[in-house]
């Protein structure tokens, strides 16, 4: 089980610090089993950066979508969707 003391541990030895300006995208299971689930997670985020920014985006997005020549012609690499609410939780499943 991971607590939130080796969640802060982490953070800080992978450079995070009191003022850091984060954007975290995670999914709680790739950390395995976390002592209190996904607010120990943010709490430990908090208490690492304490006067810095953190943003954590909340929208399920679907795997990449193939480009078209259009898209390749407007410089776009990469093209994705935002699923609804309802969608199921893996789409591409």
């Amino acid at each position: 089980m991971i607590t939130k003391q080796e969640i802060m541990d982490h953070l800080q030895r992978f450079g995070v610090t009191s003022e850091s300006e984060l954007e975290v995208h995670s999914s709680l299971s790739s950390f395995g089993i976390v002592d209190g689930g996904a607010e120990t997670v943010i709490d430990a985020l908090k208490d690492v950066c304490v006067r810095g920014s953190i943003f954590i985006p909340a929208l399920r997005l679907s795997p990449e979508l193939p480009l078209t020549e259009a898209d390749k012609k407007m410089g776009i690499s990469t093209k994705i969707k935002i699923l609804p609410p309802n969608a199921k939780k893996q789409p591409w499943e």
